[in-house]
C-alpha cells in the first residue's frame, strides 16, 4: 500500500471515529431532469423527524438483497417500494451508509429519473439535527439549485418511521476524483472553476444566514464531469446552522477542514466555511492534505508540544514555513515565453487568494463575495498582461 492510500485509509477511519460520515459517494447515474429551478421540498403532513446527516454516505461493497442494519437504521431491501404522497421510488441499489443513516439509489416510479434517498435512522438522539437540516433544505428548495451551486432536494417523507429526503443523484464527489487520479494534483485552470462555483454557494448561504460547516472534498460533487467536466455543487447540509444559532464549542467540521476558531472553542461564524474551502482548495493542488493533523492535538502542533512536552507526529507530504511556499510545489517544467510568465501570475494570485482565505482571524478571513472578485477567479492579471505586452 502506497502512503496516498494509507492516507486515504486513515482519513476515512478518523472521520467515522469522530462521529462524522465520509459524505456524497452515492453513485454512478446523474439525473435526467436538468431544469434550472428547484422545486420546492415537498414535506408531508404529521412529519416527525427521526434522524439527520449528510446527503452522501460512505460507500460500501458487497452485493446482497439486504442491507444488515444497525441501531435505529432501516432494514433496506433491494427492489421494495418507497412511497411518499407525490410518488413512489423502486430501490435499485444500496450506496452506503454513514453516521445518520443510509443512502440508496432509486428510481422514480413512471419517469426516467433516478435519484438519491437518504433513509435517516429511527432514533431519539438524532432528531433534533435531523429537523434542523431539514428546515435548512426547505429553505434551499426555494433558492435555484443550478445557480447556486446546491444538491437539488425534492421531497421528504416518513417511510415505516423513518424520515427520507430525496436528492438529485450526482456522479462522483472530489475525494473519490482524486483517489481515482492517485492523488494527480489538479492544474490551477481546473480548479478555478471548482472554487469560484463554491464561493458562489457560499455567498448565497452567507445571504441567507447559514453556516454549511462541513466543506470538504467528499462533499463537493461533479454533477457529470463526461459532459459537464468540472461543474460541481455543495452536498449534506447535515452539520448546518443559521448563523444566529451558532453554539460555541460545537463539534463541527471533520478535522483537516477545521478552522482555528472552532479547535480552540472560540465564537465563530460562517467564516470558518471559508477556512475549509481554503484547505481544500490547497488540498485539488498539492493531491494531499494541507492539515492532516491525526488528533485535535496534530492541528495545534506548537501549543501541544509546550504544555505536554510530547512532540506531534508529522503526517504532512509537504512542510511549509508560509503559504508562500506553496508556489514553488509541482511546477510545470515544459513551459516557456508568455506561458511561463502566465503560469507565474496565475500561480501568485492563486497563493494570494489562498493565504486570504486561510487568515487565523475569521474577522479578517475572505469573504465570499470578495473571493468572487479576486484576480485568480477574474483573470484580471492575465487581462491587463496581455494590453501591456
Amino acid at each position: 500500500m502506497t502512503r496516498d492510500e494509507r492516507n486515504g485509509v486513515k482519513r476515512k477511519q478518523e472521520d467515522m471515529d469522530g462521529g462524522k460520515c465520509a459524505v456524497g459517494k452515492y453513485g454512478v447515474a446523474a439525473v435526467t431532469n436538468r431544469t434550472g429551478n428547484q422545486p420546492h421540498l415537498h414535506q408531508q403532513k404529521g412529519y416527525s423527524n427521526r434522524g439527520g446527516g449528510g446527503v452522501g454516505a460512505q460507500k460500501q461493497t458487497g452485493g446482497g438483497k439486504k442491507n444488515g442494519a444497525g441501531e435505529g437504521e432501516y432494514q433496506l431491501v433491494k427492489n421494495e417500494m418507497l412511497t411518499s404522497m407525490y410518488n413512489q421510488y423502486e430501490v435499485l441499489e444500496f450506496l452506503g451508509k454513514g453516521t445518520f443513516g443510509q443512502v440508496a439509489k432509486c428510481w422514480k416510479k413512471g419517469t426516467k429519473e433516478i435519484v438519491a434517498i437518504k433513509i435517516l435512522k429511527k432514533h431519539p438522539s438524532y432528531a433534533r439535527q435531523g429537523q434542523i437540516e431539514v428546515s435548512i433544505l426547505q429553505r434551499l428548495s426555494k433558492e435555484n439549485a443550478e445557480e447556486f451551486n446546491f444538491v437539488r432536494a425534492f421531497e421528504c417523507f416518513q417511510h415505516k418511521n423513518h424520515t427520507c429526503l430525496v436528492f438529485e443523484m450526482l456522479e462522483q464527489n472530489l475525494y473519490d476524483f482524486l483517489k481515482q487520479n492517485k492523488f494527480t494534483p489538479l492544474p490551477l485552470h481546473h480548479i478555478r472553476p471548482v472554487l469560484q462555483q463554491v464561493l458562489t454557494a457560499l455567498c448565497k448561504l452567507k445571504q441567507l444566514g447559514l453556516i454549511h460547516a462541513d466543506l470538504k472534498p467528499e462533499n463537493i460533487m461533479l454533477v457529470d464531469p463526461s459532459n459537464q467536466p468540472f461543474r460541481v455543487k455543495v452536498i449534506d447540509f447535515g452539520s448546518a446552522s443559521l448563523v444566529t444559532k451558532a453554539v460555541t464549542n460545537t463539534y463541527l467540521q471533520s478535522r483537516y477542514y477545521r478552522a482555528p476558531e472552532i479547535v480552540l472553542g472560540l465564537p465563530f461564524n460562517e467564516a470558518i466555511d471559508m477556512w475549509s474551502l481554503g484547505c481544500v482548495v490547497a488540498e485539488l493542488f498539492l493531491g494531499w492534505p494541507l492539515y492532516p493533523g491525526s488528533s485535535e492535538f496534530d492541528q495545534t502542533t506548537e501549543e501541544h508540544e509546550s504544555e505536554s512536552g510530547i512532540k506531534s507526529k508529522e503526517t504532512r507530504k509537504y512542510v511549509f514555513n508560509c503559504l508562500d511556499d506553496i508556489a514553488q510545489v509541482n511546477v510545470p517544467r515544459d513551459l516557456e515565453g508568455i506561458d511561463l510568465i502566465c503560469g507565474r501570475i496565475d500561480r501568485q494570485e492563486f497563493v494570494n487568494i489562498l493565504k486570504k482565505m486561510l487568515c487565523m482571524d475569521q474577522e479578517h478571513r475572505l469573504t465570499p463575495a470578495e473571493g468572487l472578485m479576486h484576480p485568480f477567479i477574474q483573470l484580471t492579471r492575465f487581462v491587463d498582461y496581455t494590453r501591456s505586452n
